[in-house]
């Protein structure tokens, strides 16, 4: 079970996964929904040079071989998404089910990916991120400053949360919630330098408040 907000369950099986692999599933739904790179049938096709020199790594062997590594856990996974709706009377549950990744080729004497999404995600991605949220990601340095990002991208009006449920939303494990709060300080720096978020605060009952641009 994945940590989620009141009214939505995520249940995910297959690899632990890192911002680094959140970064390589984004920029690929990002070039999909953009056609920065030609389509072939249902598959994203793309040079691996050109897909890490976009996500700022560097295209040598090593990066190469972490990109394939990505791919690999990303098609290995599942996600079940369960939302809640109250009404007057009753409670109703949608359920969604499917994986990150179908399936990917790679020709490694072109360095080249034919890369199959799966649509429903793709969909749900073109409808909530835009382009400068992706740029605004490209210049974050720091794991949580990317979390908290997406996080607070599906936010239209952010409520106050507290510091520990922060930390166990994003799944940290800093041993020490002072630890964290310090972390937390640096990240939403990063969010404001890079104009993702407008201020921001801890108050005395520990609740982080953010105010959007």
């Amino acid at each position: 079970m994945v940590a989620a907000v009141k009214g939505l369950d995520i249940r995910y099986t297959g690899w632990r996964l890192d911002q680094g692999d959140f970064d390589v599933l984004v920029q690929a739904l990002h070039m999909k929904a953009r056609h920065l790179e030609k389509p072939s049938g249902t598959y994203l096709r793309f040079k691996v040079k050109t897909f890490l020199k976009a996500i700022g790594r560097q295209s040598g062997k090593s990066g190469r071989e972490w990109l394939k590594d990505c791919l690999r856990r990303l098609t290995a996974t599942a996600v079940e998404i369960n939302v809640r709706f109250s009404h007057r009377y009753t409670d109703e549950t949608f359920t969604y089910a499917g994986s990150l990744v179908d399936e990917f080729y790679y020709n490694d004497r072109e360095q080249t990916y034919f890369l199959r999404i799966n649509p429903k995600l793709a969909a749900l991605f073109d409808a909530g991120w835009t382009q400068l949220q992706w740029r605004q990601r490209l210049h974050l340095k720091t794991n949580l400053a990317k979390w908290l990002h997406g996080f607070y991208a599906s936010h239209r009006e952010p409520y106050p949360i507290k510091v520990a449920t922060l930390k166990h939303l994003c799944g940290s494990e800093c041993g020490r919630l002072v630890d964290y709060r310090r972390n937390l300080r640096s990240a939403m720096a990063e969010l404001v330098k890079v104009g993702a978020i407008e201020a921001w605060k801890i108050d005395k009952e520990d609740k982080v408040h953010v105010r959007k641009i």
